[in-house]
């Protein structure tokens, strides 16, 4: 990637588009004069394939053009930039170091990122996952036959129906669970062996939450195929009972063994072939880097080896067992294990938006809540016994 960008870039700069002429009018580097001689400032280009509007630290910088680059100056230091396309309005977001020696060079991918997007969008429809409204209203426009506004007994109906429909089958198997390299020192590793069941692929939405509870708690509010959150365990267990009686079935939270299995799927080959851990957890998980602070519509990064979503990262999830530090060292449970009969704290598994550290995503990292507790990092998905 690196390689075809450089190429790129020095084809724009001196081959039939004018980047590489001095003429008047363009973007050229400002020289230094006394009111920048106090503090030392670096000519930073910026370049991009899609027209677009750059932030800088959140401060707007005006556009940069396909046809153009920009220069701007900038002390020595590490910064975050945001740029939105001006055809598509779709983002991209990065961090970048400006230093003192070599070429400050930054191009914005955006035909990437829009191309990224877009095949986002088609899997997702693909899938039958509903896009957001904003593109639902684009796309149904003029389309008369379509209701827009569905009755309560259509929503519960169609939300019902959706998590039947995309529920994965996982099957059953034996897997090592824990790590004893954990600095926690709550992983012990034991060997589980699990029946086959139904894991949702998605976790549970605004939208779904709204349909059925008639209310959105979350804080992220505004955006119904979100994952919800700001909700506690027992609030997703009267989601799970409500879900129950509107469709004869019997869903529940995973077990944090189940939810441990899943993550597991693929292994290290998966790792690998992503290109290492910090590669696989940008292409699978919203986190610190790449979230820009809130959870994001469910499904959008790429899936793991079991194609389950969000697992990584996005918000957190509720699981159905109780927390204990020491239970695998002393009930090595190995069939369909449920955890401790009682406790305080419920376990929690997976990163969130707002994690930066690595040891958050890994599969076996445990954490934990009290039931009633409530937080704008923590949400949940369902699962089905095989038998349902």
């Amino acid at each position: 990637m690196t390689k075809k960008i450089a190429c790129w870039l020095c084809c724009l700069l001196f081959f039939g588009t004018g980047w590489g002429q001095q003429e008047s009018g363009k973007s050229q580097p400002a020289k230094n004069n006394a009111d920048t001689a106090a503090i030392q400032v670096i000519d930073v280009l910026f370049a991009t394939n899609d027209d677009c509007d750059l932030y800088i630290n959140g401060e707007a910088k005006g556009s940069v053009l396909k046809t153009d680059f920009r220069y701007l100056k900038l002390a020595p230091g590490d910064y975050r930039y945001r740029v939105k396309s001006k055809t598509t309005g779709d983002e991209l977001s990065d961090v970048f170091t400006v230093s003192e020696e070599g070429t400050n060079e930054v191009f914005l991918d955006m035909l990437y990122v829009i191309d990224e997007k877009a095949a986002e969008r088609t899997r997702l429809q693909n899938a039958g996952f509903p896009l957001d409204t904003a593109t639902q209203n684009k796309n149904f426009a003029g389309t008369k036959a379509r209701r827009t506004v569905l009755t309560k007994e259509e929503a519960q109906k169609e939300t019902v129906n959706f998590l039947l429909s995309n529920a994965v089958l996982i099957k059953g198997g034996s897997f090592t669970m824990g790590n004893n390299r954990a600095p926690a020192r709550d992983e012990a590793e034991h060997s589980v062996t699990l029946s086959p069941f139904y894991f949702s692929k998605f976790e549970v939405t605004q939208h779904q939450w709204q349909s059925i509870m008639g209310y959105n708690p979350s804080a992220n509010k505004g955006c119904e195929t979100c994952p919800v959150e700001n909700v506690s365990w027992e609030d997703a267990v009267r989601f799970v009972r409500r879900l129950d009686s509107l469709s004869n079935r019997k869903f529940r939270l995973p077990t944090e063994a189940e939810w441990e299995y899943v993550a597991r799927t693929g292994g290290k080959d998966e790792i690998d072939k992503a290109g290492g851990q910090e590669a696989y957890i940008k292409k699978t998980a919203w986190y610190f880097s790449n979230a820009q602070s809130k959870p994001h519509p469910v499904g959008r990064r790429e899936p793991n080896a079991a194609g389950i979503y969000d697992m990584t990262g996005n918000v957190s999830e509720w699981c159905s067992d109780w927390y204990s530090p020491g239970f695998y060292k002393v009930e090595r449970s190995r069939l369909n294990p449920a955890g401790p009969v009682t406790g305080k704290e419920k376990v929690i598994r997976g990163g969130n938006f707002k994690d930066y550290v690595g040891d958050h995503f890994r599969p076996s990292f445990r954490n934990k809540r009290t039931p009633a507790s409530k937080s704008n990092e923590v949400g949940f998905r369902v699962v089905l016994s095989l038998s349902e």
